[in-house]
């Protein structure tokens, strides 16, 4: 019950589930080195972190986040992608709550809701660049931080679905600060994301070529701006222009609302 099963079930349809040992295909990633004894198949590296990069000494081919084509050996699937409920499953059990598809595109029950609250912060890694961005934000109005280094934590139920506690959570706040952890080049996890879906206008960070999964107005990013205190500026603007604030809510999250018809063409492609 994965997002990579049912994408390569949508596209072949004679797809096996079978023990490394009987397999023509194992996909492997960068957690543990088992992948090592079995060498009479054809292996696909899959990395959802931001590195490292595929080897391609050890593996056929790799599906990442990354923007580099490797002579087409590399599939790349943004980890956003494994966030969104594309085959109406509801969970893959992690994440334990996924987002409906109309909810990229229409309004929904989290971003309905009154924002009555200013901005929310969720990260378990105290970054340098985080907390100096919660620092100079709270020199204007209180943010509300949530996550493993700080008191508040976001309530985990019996299903674990924690991305849907989060979403009822920061779905209560006008902004959202959305650092992603690292800047590789392509590598966008559910952060913008989730803060977009939650009604929120995201405060986020990336490397710059963001614009190419997403619409570069719907968010605030750090890497378009000259530093820290011209982007805090920005929000202070923003928060005090009623109509500008409902302006650039009001841009969609994608330019062009996504598919997995180019993904599942690169797929039959390659592996045929």
């Amino acid at each position: 019950n994965n997002f990579l099963t049912y994408l390569f079930r949508e596209v072949f349809d004679d797809i096996k589930i079978t023990r490394p040992r009987n397999c023509d295909y194992l996909i492997y990633n960068i957690f543990g080195e088992k992948n090592k004894n079995f060498n009479n198949c054809r292996k696909i590296f899959f990395n959802g972190e931001s590195a490292p990069r595929p080897n391609f000494n050890e593996c056929d081919y790799s599906i990442t986040s990354f923007y580099e084509e490797y002579n087409l050996k590399n599939i790349r699937i943004p980890l956003w992608m494994f966030y969104i409920d594309w085959f109406n499953t509801s969970s893959w059990g992690n994440p334990g709550w996924l987002i409906p598809l109309n909810y990229l595109n229409e309004d929904n029950p989290f971003s309905l809701k009154e924002k009555k609250k200013f901005c929310s912060a969720v990260f378990s890694v105290p970054y340098k660049n985080r907390l100096d961005m919660v620092e100079k934000l709270t020199q204007y109005k209180k943010i509300d931080c949530y996550g493993k280094c700080h008191e508040k934590q976001i309530p985990q139920k019996i299903n674990h679905a924690g991305e849907l506690e989060k979403m009822k959570v920061i779905s209560e706040y006008k902004f959202s600060i959305c650092f992603e952890n690292a800047i590789p080049g392509g590598w966008y996890t559910e952060k913008l994301l989730h803060a977009k879906v939650a009604g929120n206008i995201p405060i986020y960070y990336s490397d710059d070529l963001y614009g190419q999964d997403f619409n570069k107005n719907c968010c605030l990013n750090l890497i378009d701006y000259s530093d820290m205190d011209s982007l805090v500026e920005s929000i202070i603007k923003i928060d005090n222009d009623n109509n500008l604030y409902k302006s650039i809510l009001q841009e969609p999250l994608f330019n062009k609302l996504p598919t997995l018809d180019g993904l599942c063409k690169k797929l039959e492609k390659t592996f045929k």
